[in-house]
């Protein structure tokens, strides 16, 4: 069987790389008829049907195999199938080494042979793609020969050698298998259980825990009906089973890339040099290597302009996060807000927001600037700026703004008469994200918003929706270098709200002072489209552009342009070439002069999916913007050079350009047909399982089977994870404390005793711990007022002294808290007589009915959106 699934493997590969196997090459009489295509046609036909015979053979052999393997367990212990099946899996695994090997050389001399008989054709199609407009125009209008084939720039003063230099020209994305985490695929399985049987953990009483564990042990074992027994044991052998086919594609994908784990080992000693930094370049894919002391100084330098940033002295997240609860409150409770909207926005374990730079390669080489971005996912006011943007959306657009460039290539066609006698000027907005004055933006969102339109006017009233966006945009705080800075003027690139603040700006800009400059009778403007902080102007053939950028510049001091006129009656914008001529324009994709044909390596181990994502949009982004089907040819014939560079196979590539042509041209069609009456809404259950290749299509299939069979109206939708790309090697972001962090599993030790308290809290870990702390101070007051009935003596009031200094501390420096079991139980009679406000948590119960000391260290840090332990 595992001899016919490798031969069915390699006659497969030989089909989608469009080659045939040597014995389908047969001769003819006729030599001429090897290059017919009915010849082509008998080969592919014959290739097909061995493929058939094959699977009818592996059905065959594996209804044999299965019936033999129930003789087996019929007739020997379970101890002496385990042996079987483990001396069987040594087997499979050896064949399948050896069949990979034989097969590997036979596809790549097959590969070799067709690309041989197709270079000529490719240098041709190649040299004339490159002269896709004229001879006569300018690097700009080059548009796809990129001269420059750079994909790791060393900007640093380390020396990589040949053998980094390569594992790095993979990409930051290129993923490697890596060792299997059981406990987490366990983890997401059982969550996956409780979501879809409805069983719920119940509370412990930590009392009787301590005087009867048995019993309570007992309890916890919950009786489960019929239905939920057959879901939790399919659920249990389709993860079995995925253990031991992960198991067995992990070893045969480590055999055929040896090479693998000494770049594991490369990029760990890369990691490990704190002088360098590696990161991807602002625009494009590739790597960039930097000297980590010159990113810090170029970042700090920006952050130095104290107009813009002031440095803190410590973490304002806890407070900030307490401020902005405590605000959203009080809207719920005078029912401005739902109480959907408000735990939508409620912040629940906020970490800080972190700053990181991307180099600007495409800008220059010598003194790299770096674009500065900030991390806001899980900050405080995460949330509430995307809350606020859904609000703000509806006035974000102006007639002058584009939204794609399918809008701009209307505006084109819109205009093609002004394009032939006038010309086409660029404009860009220096620096316009931190440039946004925000008290005038907030002006004029709150203007639109109440004053202009009732139908826009927000629920929430203006004083309070103010004060919300002065929290979502002049209350940001981030971290960087150890150090915390507030973000006083300006938006940063990362923050929900920075965008849609630029339009807003922008689109007030262009009502004010565009509408007179357009509109005036000596104007030299004609048209003017904007993109987010890029502009398209035609202009009058005679209109100065100098002065045109003077006039622009002087209508607001922070709204400053660049100029950037056409070359040669051509001009990119956005990912656009535009030629005009006599007739009108022709446009075709643009390509900045330091990209690369680097995209997602068909050898890294991610899903099919992902490496059809990498293909299809440059297909649909070609159909779109190309005018010419000579020009679409050209770029068709570039995207398989491209995908050929990654080693994507041809026939991949060919069947992804003929869907995507099918889609296009059928979306009119679509459009005209009857609309399907919308079937019943599905409720969907997600879980992410680790990709190791088949063995995951195969496991995400038999849950989704097990899944549909227990609850038919359920869709488990199944999200694969890489575990091991090349960035996780190379952070750029400011690592948290243990405090800082939030989503946490914890343990308590008992300092009396071997038991332990684990916990877990999605708010941060030192919030967290403070409660319990608190709350065991309580618990020992509390201890210690009873105690003082009994005893009045000195030496207990010296030990009741030092139960009150007693403290339990945050994860170090544990001090104890302790009262022995038997003091507890001789002063049980006063228990139940005090009135002891003590708070409640998870941890109490147990001070409380225990008295033993606790020590508390934290074990695990996981997010809790998946990972349970029930």
């Amino acid at each position: 069987m595992v001899r016919l699934s490798c031969d069915l493997e390699f006659l497969n590969e030989c089909r989608r790389n469009n080659v045939i196997p040597i014995f389908l090459q047969f001769n003819v009489a006729n030599q001429m008829l090897l290059y017919s295509n009915a010849y082509k046609k008998c080969q592919q036909i014959l290739l097909k049907e061995e493929i058939s015979l094959k699977k009818n053979n592996i059905k065959y052999l594996s209804n044999s195999k299965k019936n033999a393997y129930n003789e087996l367990v019929n007739n020997f212990p379970p101890v002496v199938i385990t042996k079987i099946n483990e001396i069987i899996s040594a087997l499979q695994i050896r064949e399948q080494q050896n069949k990979y090997f034989t097969h590997y050389k036979k596809l790549n001399g097959l590969i070799v042979k067709r690309n041989n008989q197709q270079q000529q054709r490719k240098y041709y199609t190649y040299t004339f793609f490159n002269t896709n407009f004229s001879n006569d125009t300018s690097n700009t209008t080059d548009n796809n020969k990129n001269k420059k084939e750079k994909l790791v720039w060393n900007l640093s003063s380390r020396k990589l050698n040949k053998e980094e230099f390569n594992i790095l020209e993979k990409g930051l994305t290129y993923n490697r298998a890596s060792k299997l985490d059981h406990s987490q695929v366990i983890s997401n399985v059982e969550y996956l259980f409780h979501r879809s049987s409805g069983v719920q953990k119940q509370a412990i009483d930590y009392k009787k825990w301590d005087e009867e564990p048995d019993n309570i042990l007992k309890k916890e074992l919950r009786t489960l009906e019929p239905k939920q027994l057959s879901l939790a044991a399919n659920l249990k052998n389709a993860t079995e089973k995925f253990f031991h086919q992960a198991n067995i594609s992990l070893k045969i994908r480590r055999n055929k890339n040896l090479n693998e784990k000494n770049e594991e080992n490369v990029l760990s000693k890369l990691s490990k040099d704190s002088s360098i930094l590696i990161t991807k370049p602002d625009k494009g894919r590739g790597v960039v290597v930097l000297d980590r002391n010159d990113y810090i100084n170029k970042l700090e330098t920006i952050l130095s302009d104290s107009s813009k940033f002031k440095l803190l002295n410590q973490d304002p997240t806890i407070s900030r996060e307490n401020s902005l609860t405590n605000l959203l409150l009080q809207i719920k409770n005078e029912e401005y807000l739902t109480q959907e909207e408000y735990k939508y926005i409620k912040p629940v374990g906020s970490i800080p927001a972190r700053l990181y730079g991307l180099p600007k390669v495409h800008k220059s080489e010598i003194n790299v600037p770096l674009r500065p971005i900030v991390s806001c996912v899980q900050s405080y006011n995460y949330r509430l700026g995307k809350y606020l943007a859904n609000i703000i959306k509806s006035i974000r657009n102006s007639n002058y703004s584009l939204k794609n460039n399918t809008e701009f290539l209307a505006f084109l066609r819109h205009n093609s008469d002004l394009l032939k006698n006038n010309k086409m000027i660029s404009f860009d907005v220096e620096s316009l994200f931190t440039n946004i004055p925000v008290n005038e933006t907030i002006d004029i969102i709150c203007n639109k918003l109440y004053c202009t339109n009732p139908k826009l006017r927000p629920f929430i009233p203006e004083h309070y929706f103010r004060e919300l966006l002065d929290f979502a945009t002049k209350r940001t705080h981030f971290l960087f270098n150890n150090k915390y800075y507030d973000q006083c003027d300006g938006v940063s690139m990362g923050t929900p709200l920075a965008a849609i603040f630029a339009e807003v700006f922008m689109a007030h800009f262009e009502e004010t002072y565009l509408s007179i400059l357009l509109n005036h009778e000596d104007s030299k403007l004609l048209a003017w489209r904007r993109y987010v902080d890029d502009t398209l102007v035609i202009a009058k053939m005679d209109a100065d552009n100098e002065k045109i950028k003077q006039t622009l510049n002087s209508f607001h001091p922070c709204i400053q342009f660049t100029l950037h006129p056409e070359t040669n009656t051509t001009i990119a914008f956005l990912d656009v070439l535009v030629k005009r001529h006599e007739n009108g324009f022709d446009t075709t994709v643009y390509r900045k002069k330091t990209s690369t044909k680097l995209m997602l390596k068909w050898h890294s181990l991610v899903p099919r999916a992902h490496k059809t994502a990498s293909i299809a949009p440059l297909v649909t982004r070609a159909i779109r913007i190309c005018s010419t089907f000579q020009l679409l040819h050209n770029e068709f014939e570039y995207i398989r050079m491209m995908a050929a560079y990654n080693d994507y196979p041809a026939s991949f590539v060919d069947r992804i350009i003929q869907k995507q042509l099918n889609k296009y041209f059928q979306s009119e069609t679509k459009e005209n047909q009857i609309k399907q009456i919308p079937a019943e809404k599905k409720k969907y259950t997600y879980i992410e399982i680790p990709y190791v290749g088949r063995a995951s299509y195969d496991f995400a299939k038999r849950l989704k089977s097990t899944i549909t069979t227990n609850d038919p109206t359920s869709d488990l939708r199944v999200i694969y994870k890489t575990t091991n790309p090349t960035k996780r090697f190379f952070p750029t972001k400011d690592r948290l404390t243990v405090n800082q962090k939030s989503g946490v599993v914890y343990e308590i030790h008992c300092n009396d005793c071997s038991k332990t308290f684990i916990g877990k809290t999605i708010r941060q870990t030192a919030r967290r711990l403070n409660e319990h702390e608190k709350d065991a101070q309580k618990a020992a007051l509390s201890i210690q007022q009873l105690f003082s009935h009994t005893q009045a003596s000195a030496k207990n009031n010296k030990n009741q002294k030092n139960i009150l200094n007693g403290r339990i501390k945050k994860i170090t420096d544990t001090e104890n808290l302790r009262r022995s079991k038997r003091i507890a139980d001789r002063q049980q009679k006063h228990l139940s007589q005090q009135q002891i406000n003590v708070e409640t948590s998870d941890l109490n119960p147990r001070v409380m009915c225990t008295s033993k000391s606790e020590s508390f260290k934290s074990i695990i840090l996981d997010c809790l959106n998946i990972k349970i332990i029930p």
